[in-house]
């Protein structure tokens, strides 16, 4: 669906079960500003290649190009991008590399 290139500003990794339902929940979300600085895409890996990769994309603040799908987004979700104009995703994340 989409490809942007810039680098990750934030990033969150989880790997826990839950205490209330006992499900698993291991990934990561992260954020990257656009190279133009107007916008900035959320992304979710629950693939650790990935997770990783953004990780070091953080920890390095290398410039990054990644490839990311719309996965279906609940309403609440969707009316969450309308409010936030420049915010994009949250965006299942597909592939990415390094620029520099």
């Amino acid at each position: 669906m989409g490809e942007s290139t810039g680098r990750i500003v934030f990033i969150n990794s989880h790997d826990y079960v839950s205490d209330v339902t006992g499900t698993p929940a291991i990934g990561c979300i992260a954020s990257l500003l656009t190279d133009d600085g107007g916008s900035e895409v959320s992304l979710y890996t629950s693939s650790l290649r990935l997770q990783h990769t953004l990780e070091m994309a953080f920890a390095t603040k290398t410039r990054v190009t990644v490839d990311y799908f719309d996965a279906d987004a609940s309403p609440a979700e969707q009316r969450g991008r309308e409010a936030s104009p420049g915010f994009l995703g949250p965006f299942s994340l597909r592939a990415m590399w390094t620029r520099e």
